[in-house]
């Protein structure tokens, strides 16, 4: 394990980021997270933790494609102020994570890693456990949730659903990524799989924010956007099917904040999977915000939500002895 390597001593590219966030927001040396290693299964996962010892919740946030745990910090504070405590891994090879073998790293695998630290969550202290995915990080958390079965609530800021071409064509740069690009992946799997690629050849990556300079900041940052995945990983999320169908989930609640003014995934595609989901949901639009949102009104918008969305959790689980609400 490369313990060397530390957000809060060594890899501080992350404090760049800070400036496009409130006072409220920032992370600096003193309320910086704390950092945890969860070795499995030959990978070795980065975790950042914004500790609340009582809390009655506790929040796995979930990166997407362009981010890691730490980029996402500014929210994790955000709900640390609210009295959760926030969990944010880093998925391999993304931040501070790797595989022992880059054989190992496909779509399925992060599935694994997400549900095994549900599992070492609710081991360590009991506390309800909430999933917060922010981009494909939405679509990842809803199927980490079919997978254990064991959380309390479900916020996404997208639902990418990735087993729709429209979907797969919205993603790549163009049609010729998306499906003779993809054809060929699946065709050759056996000679490609561990070929490395830039995320950004094979995305819109251009469109991560609204807001020119930190989306070159995004895009320049080698444990972001900036990071090579093995093609495996790439030819396994895009062939990913829900295994329980969005008609079929009814374990948790759903809240599905939306940024309005999202290029990267319009709400149109999020929202033909969310009317499809059969449980309790809700959805907000975030008013002028874009897909990485640090927008207002729509990052105060989602805050309120949230918080709001937490509390009829907590509420619900006192009533119900806690079963899903």
């Amino acid at each position: 394990m490369d313990r060397a390597k530390a957000y809060n001593q060594t890899e501080t590219y992350w404090k760049q980021y800070q400036t496009f966030f409130s006072e409220e927001m920032k992370i600096n040396e003193h309320n910086a997270p704390s950092e945890e290693w969860m070795v499995w299964n030959h990978v070795h996962v980065h975790l950042d933790r914004m500790a609340v010892p009582h809390a009655a919740l506790k929040i796995i946030l979930i990166h997407g494609a362009g981010g890691n745990g730490r980029m996402l910090a500014p929210y994790a504070r955000m709900l640390q102020n609210y009295g959760y405590e926030v969990v944010s891994p880093d998925l391999p090879p993304y931040g501070l994570s790797y595989a022992d073998s880059i054989k190992a790293l496909d779509y399925q695998l992060w599935i694994n890693i997400i549900n095994e630290l549900i599992n070492r969550e609710l081991e360590k202290d009991g506390k309800p456990v909430i999933l917060l995915g922010t981009s494909i990080g939405g679509m990842l958390a809803y199927h980490a949730a079919v997978q254990s079965k064991r959380v309390k609530g479900l916020i996404a800021t997208t639902f990418v659903d990735t087993s729709d071409v429209k979907v797969r064509d919205q993603l790549a740069p163009n049609k010729l990524i998306s499906r003779a690009g993809k054809m060929i992946m699946d065709k050759f799997s056996y000679l490609l799989d561990s070929f490395p690629i830039s995320i950004k050849h094979v995305s819109r990556m251009n469109l991560i924010t609204n807001n020119d300079a930190l989306t070159k900041l995004i895009m320049n940052d080698k444990q972001a956007a900036g990071v090579q995945i093995p093609l495996r990983l790439l030819r396994t999320f895009l062939n990913r099917k829900p295994i329980l169908k969005p008609e079929e989930f009814d374990c948790c609640p759903v809240l599905l904040v939306h940024p309005q003014v999202d290029p990267k995934t319009p709400f149109s595609y999020s929202k033909s999977f969310y009317d499809k989901i059969k449980g309790k949901k809700e959805c907000v639009i975030l008013e002028g915000a874009g897909h990485f949102p640090i927008e207002q009104p729509g990052l105060e918008q989602m805050g309120a939500a949230v918080l709001s969305f937490l509390k009829t959790i907590e509420e619900g689980l006192a009533k119900n002895g806690g079963r899903c609400v």
